[in-house]
């Protein structure tokens, strides 16, 4: 694997128009429109984990069974796909495992979701906290792409760009974007921030310019890590200070990626072109 320029893209938020339901459960109240990472920031301990596994299956549970159902048996698709420090693998599934919460928690939050965003992706997992050994939300979030997205897919490829996704999602959620023409073996899913930045590094090593376009504070690492990082603000999220350091540029469609990408390249090249 070698080429001219690689070009990796989160999902949530970057490629695709989000709806996020979470519930919190001390207070029994349902928000809708949150932004997970700022969840997940608000103190430390903090973990997204997101079960690999259908969620028509988390559906058909009873609304009675503890969530640690989930985990019985399948501990190896329990996976922590961010957080505000580091939070293991084990410390989360002990936690989901003790839990009080129930299997409904979790499915009021998808049916929501399920009810807004037809269309098949859809995710669902936790937010728990370390220091409290507590899930404080159920996480449901369903997606639709963002308009231009097929055509700014066309022009990079018509570059001669290898497209990659870097996502927290699992890998299930992100088959279901095979119609976007991205291969499978491109598709890197319950990439947290730290992974987010690897692979981009690894990139490097193959590519001549390596792009980076997100929209969260889980992409910070890659961006600062690429040639070129693009943070999108189509999602009309609030980025940090420090998101906004880490981008080289800023867009406010998908569909501008292309020319950005154009314009960076004609730069670069006239860079070697003697005076």
């Amino acid at each position: 694997m070698s080429g001219e320029l690689a070009v990796v893209m989160d999902v949530a938020g970057t490629i695709m128009r989000m709806y996020r339901v979470a519930k919190d459960i001390s207070r029994n109240v349902i928000l809708e429109g949150v932004v997970t990472w700022e969840l997940i920031m608000e103190k430390s301990g903090r973990a997204l984990v997101v079960p690999q596994m259908d969620p028509d299956m988390i559906i058909s549970l009873h609304p009675e069974e503890p969530v640690r159902v989930l985990a019985m048996g399948r501990e190896e698709c329990i996976k922590v796909s961010c957080s505000s420090d580091q939070v293991s693998s084990d410390e989360a599934l002990e936690i989901l495992k003790n839990s009080p919460a129930r299997m409904r928690d979790l499915q009021e939050a998808c049916a929501m979701v399920k009810a807004k965003c037809e269309g098949s992706y859809h995710t669902a997992g936790f937010i728990i906290d370390r220091d409290l050994g507590e899930i404080v939300y159920a996480m449901s979030t369903g997606g639709i792409p963002f308009p231009g997205l097929e055509e700014a897919l066309l022009d990079l490829e018509a570059m001669g760009a290898d497209i990659y996704l870097a996502s927290g999602d699992s890998r299930r959620s992100l088959s279901s974007l095979a119609d976007l023409g991205i291969e499978p073996s491109r598709m890197n899913p319950v990439a947290n921030p730290q992974r987010k930045g690897e692979i981009v590094r690894e990139l490097k090593r193959s590519y001549r310019q390596v792009v980076m376009v997100g929209d969260g504070l889980n992409d910070i690492y890659a961006l600062r890590a690429a040639d070129l990082g693009v943070l999108t603000v189509e999602q009309q999220t609030r980025p940090s200070p420090r998101l906004l350091d880490a981008a080289d540029v800023i867009i406010k469609s998908i569909s501008d990626l292309p020319g950005i990408i154009e314009r960076s390249r004609s730069i670069e090249r006239d860079e070697f072109i003697p005076a």
